[in-house]
């Protein structure tokens, strides 16, 4: 795989929280940061090796892949073109950006279900987490 080197700036919260995994699994913060981004970003291929890995990864590192969702911008952007689906008026570019989001989304939830699987199998209360008792007034 071809890879490119990137400067990024993070809060140093961030960082410290990153170094702290990358010593619990005895790994570079570098690593940490790609898997993160894999888990986001990642093409279906990668997919299936990640949901090989998200056994090693720590309970804070899957609840952080279970509330990942799609940005407002790309939540607003997919309904926009959801609804121009559904009114037959896509271009075939918008088409192609429809789909990208709807492999995204699919990526994410195959992900989330494997989390929440492992998290439950870790002691986690996951029918509490996805059933929660409603707050009194």
């Amino acid at each position: 795989m071809k890879r490119s080197t990137v400067e990024l700036e993070i809060a140093p919260e961030i960082e410290d929280h990153v170094r702290v995994i990358a010593a619990g699994e005895n790994c570079s913060i570098e690593s940490i940061l790609q898997e993160g981004l894999a888990l986001l970003f990642g093409s279906d291929s990668i997919v299936e090796v990640l949901l090989d890995r998200l056994s090693h990864c720590t309970d804070e590192q899957l609840w952080a892949l279970i509330h990942q969702r799609l940005t407002r911008s790309q939540d607003s952007r997919m309904r926009e073109l959801l609804n121009g689906g559904t009114a037959g008026t896509l271009t075939e570019q918008e088409h192609a950006e429809l789909r990208y989001f709807v492999d995204l989304v699919d990526r994410q939830t195959i992900l989330r279900s494997r989390a929440l699987a492992l998290l439950q199998e870790r002691g986690h209360d996951i029918d509490a987490y996805l059933n929660p008792e409603p707050e009194a007034d």
